[in-house]
């Protein structure tokens, strides 16, 4: 973790998480609120996020139509769809940006939860390495587990540590509800443990099957302008994300998976708010749009049939052009045809008037002869 991603977003969502437990002092109760807490905070860019989904949903017709007309021109495609983008108001990129600002966001959440030591209590690595020494262990810093772990140590040994709470050590106890946060869930030990990967599997199961139905609801022809490919796609990872969940909770701490489910649920209750929201109050909006949309649509049907027109037109002079030079071309080719054939004509006849001639005069000299 790099010093300024860790100074500039992971420690002060870890003074979040350490003011919430200062306030109800259970470490359990701490991490769902911060879950919540997290959630509110990111909840504008999920609104952004799921009205822009709709407007892409909206064009997937027309953006599907222009692929196959233009299969085989891929510039003349990407300026078609870059046309089709800024005509109606859509940035493709948009749910990339989002999920830029989300992404680190919840990678500072795994580590604000995975190492309480250093984000919540703000203690340095030597400072921790020194308290590992007084408890007699060793602090591994790359371990994915090893700081938790310390930190239940020392609520199990205060009385050795206490004197480090001037440097900002705190007491934490990790269970909650009978189960220890902090500890990892084993294959081979069946305890109460296992609910964790259960519960953080089963949630990002229902999580995946509101974010489609709502979806849906909000996008109703967007299931039909998917493909077969992406339609299997989205079946495979409502089967895989779910497995993922489990496997990860069983290699992590227990807080983690109850981040993972509290964040699930989390995630039903605002897929199902905001699309709620979205049908209710931007239903005028929409339909604005949608009638904004057709208008653009039209206009955009009629220009590109007048072009057709237009270069259909163009065709037929340039064919009218082809054929009125063919048609000349044919006349010339029939005079120079006839004049040559008028002096074959010509010739044949002088031709023949001298051989007439000849004929006369070898007659007339024998006449003479047989007179004389």
């Amino acid at each position: 973790m790099g010093n300024f991603f860790g100074i500039i977003i992971v420690r002060p969502l870890g003074l979040i998480l350490m003011a919430i437990w200062s306030l109800v002092q259970n470490y359990g109760l701490a991490l769902i609120l911060f879950t919540l807490i997290v959630k509110l905070i990111l909840l504008p860019f999920m609104y952004k996020q799921k009205k822009g989904m709709k407007k892409m949903n909206l064009v997937q017709a027309e953006s599907a139509a222009i692929q196959k007309r233009y299969a085989r021109n891929r510039e003349k495609m990407n300026e078609e769809m870059q046309k089709l983008y800024e005509r109606e108001g859509v940035n493709p990129m948009g749910s990339c940006l989002l999920s830029f600002i989300t992404l680190p966001i919840m990678m500072a959440l795994y580590y604000a939860v995975r190492q309480p030591m250093k984000y919540m209590m703000g203690l340095s690595n030597d400072t921790i390495e020194a308290i590992a020494k007084v408890l007699g262990t060793t602090y591994d810093s790359h371990s994915v587990s090893g700081q938790i772990q310390l930190a239940k140590m020392v609520h199990e040994n205060w009385d050795k540590v206490a004197d480090f709470a001037t440097k900002g050590l705190v007491n934490i106890d990790f269970n909650f509800l009978g189960i220890d946060l902090s500890a990892i869930p084993q294959f081979s030990h069946l305890d109460i443990l296992w609910l964790i990967p259960i519960l953080s599997g089963g949630t990002a199961l229902i999580s995946s099957l509101v974010m489609r139905k709502t979806q849906n609801m909000q996008n109703p022809n967007a299931q039909q302008n998917q493909s077969a490919q992406m339609n299997s796609t989205m079946n495979t990872m409502l089967i895989i994300m779910p497995l993922m969940s489990v496997w990860i909770a069983f290699t992590l701490p227990a807080s983690m998976g109850i981040y993972w489910t509290v964040n699930n649920l989390f995630t039903v209750a605002q897929e199902l708010v905001l699309t709620w929201y979205i049908l209710k109050f931007d239903k005028a909006e929409d339909d604005e749009e949608t009638k904004a949309r057709k208008r653009r649509e039209a206009a955009h049907k009629l220009k590109l049939e007048e072009q057709a027109k237009e270069k259909q037109e163009a065709g037929e002079q340039t064919e009218y052009r082809g054929a009125k030079a063919a048609n000349v071309s044919k006349k010339k080719l029939k005079a120079y045809q006839a004049e040559i054939q008028k002096e074959k004509d010509k010739e044949t006849a002088a031709r023949a008037a001298q051989i007439k001639a000849e004929k006369e005069a070898a007659r007339q000299a024998g006449k003479q002869i047989d007179d004389e």
